[in-house]
């Protein structure tokens, strides 16, 4: 429903494209699996260990130089939020890199640390994050109006406004793509996706069971808290991260789920794994007024979703 450009009358149509902030993020975990099936990742190895040179000595990870700990790092950490990076660096004050905790301490939101993947499946692969997304995720699934970056195809049905103070920020993606945050996608694909999230499509099975197995228990008050020590938190829903998602239990049985907020966009999938039966939901929007929690239980029931956890 609505516009894709209010001055034109042009309404939203079942191939718009959206921006889906982090909802970027199961996409590329699926990605790492597939490329862990074709034995071109272990999710255990020491990630230094497929560079040529010292992490450090790369421009990006200069901030590194001196501090070991980043020797730890694996892609099992990155894909579970415990690499012990912030969200991103820019939130330091000095705008630097750093560790907050030792890697695999404990759960902690952040994109860097999937910046940072990408990072090292680019090294591996020779091929950019975009270019292996096609071939192993967007092509197989037939999500034909899917890109990490933003391309000239979704110009004229992408659901933003490229005039308003986001172009400077979107444009980038023309050239960059992000697996944190830079996904564009339609309704119609990312629910192509979820389906074969559900029935492993596309991954051995015990590829698909590793990718679902809750890695690490979340104890914050909110998703960008830090860890809480009272053993009763979450004691209704207990929440967990697997690899890629996050994880709740509930009367449904299991379920995933991430959230993709940020300026101009809110989105939000969940899928109930015993239930067989999930949601997408993106949208454009001027507030920081989420309209997830009132379609997703109309449409699903979905009363078991950790909003208040996503700050909603």
């Amino acid at each position: 429903m609505g516009f894709v450009d209010n001055k034109k009358d042009k309404p939203v149509d079942e191939k718009t494209v959206f921006r889906t902030a982090s909802l970027s993020k199961p996409v590329f975990a699926y990605l790492v699996m597939k490329l862990m099936d074709e034995g071109l990742l272990d999710l255990d190895k020491p990630l230094y260990q497929y560079l040529e040179r010292p992490l450090y000595e790369y421009p990006d990870y200069a901030d590194l130089k001196g501090d070991e700990r980043y020797k730890l790092l694996t892609a099992r950490l990155l894909l579970s939020h415990q690499s012990g990076f912030p969200n991103w660096r820019y939130i330091n004050r000095n705008g630097c890199l750093d560790f907050k905790f030792i890697p695999g301490k404990m759960f902690k939101y952040s994109g860097e640390g999937y910046k940072l993947l990408q990072f090292i499946l680019e090294e591996i692969t020779g091929k950019d994050l975009n270019s292996l997304a096609q071939e192993k995720v967007f092509l197989p699934l037939n999500m034909s109006n899917s890109s990490f970056l933003l391309e000239k195809r979704f110009d004229d049905n992408f659901a933003v406004n490229l005039r308003t103070g986001l172009r400077r920020h979107l444009e980038k993606t023309r050239t960059v793509p992000n697996a944190a945050h830079s996904l564009l996608t339609n309704t119609a694909d990312y629910a192509k996706f979820l389906l074969a999230v559900m029935s492993g499509e596309g991954l051995n099975p015990d590829t698909f069971k590793m990718m679902l197995e809750p890695q690490v228990k979340i104890t914050s008050e909110n998703l960008h808290a830090p860890q809480n020590t009272d053993p009763k938190i979450h004691e209704t829903t207990p929440l967990t991260w697997s690899l890629g998602w996050g994880r709740f239990r509930c009367s449904q049985g299991e379920a995933l789920f991430h959230v993709g907020f940020e300026e101009g966009c809110d989105n939000y999938a969940v899928i109930f794994l015993d239930r067989g039966t999930g949601i997408v939901l993106q949208s454009v929007i001027t507030s920081s007024e989420g309209i997830a929690p009132s379609i997703g239980k109309e449409l699903i029931g979905d009363i078991y979703s950790p909003f208040s956890w996503l700050f909603y």
